[in-house]
């Protein structure tokens, strides 16, 4: 699969590298998401720059933390009804050295919510982005 990463702290230009990575299978309790959207989280660019460590947290590190798609594979434990459900993941990246920088994400089925009929893939990445509680101004 295509990635994005990085092996080194520094600003984009400088450390991101695409390649072809192997693609991942899912764990129990995981599932596997064709990413065909991913944003980047305000978290992501301060991880890779070091703002948050001076410190890889992990060798390498394909970032992003949300992303949407079609759940392709289910680790044991999943329902196979989750195959060719339209999702949008969360967290992705967080704690974790894979994000969605890349064709293909394995995490935890909690983390790939169901993807509204009519919601258009770019627009599920504002999912993870919703108010805690209603704006008093709105």
């Amino acid at each position: 699969m295509k990635a994005a990463f990085y092996e080194r702290l520094g600003p984009a230009r400088e450390v991101l590298q695409i390649a072809n990575l192997p693609e991942p299978i899912a764990a129990a309790g995981e599932v596997r998401v064709r990413i065909h959207w991913s944003g980047v989280n305000p978290s992501d660019v301060k991880s890779r720059i070091g703002l948050r460590s001076s410190a890889m947290p992990f060798p390498r590190v394909i970032p992003h933390s949300d992303g949407t798609d079609i759940v392709d594979a289910v680790g044991e434990g999943v329902p196979a009804s989750r195959i060719g459900q339209r999702v949008w993941t969360w967290n992705a990246a967080w704690g974790r050295p894979y994000g969605t920088a890349c064709e293909y994400v394995c995490l935890p089925q909690e983390q790939a919510v169901p993807l509204p009929d009519g919601v258009e893939g770019e627009a599920g990445l504002a999912l993870a982005f919703r108010p805690l509680r209603r704006c008093t101004l709105c």
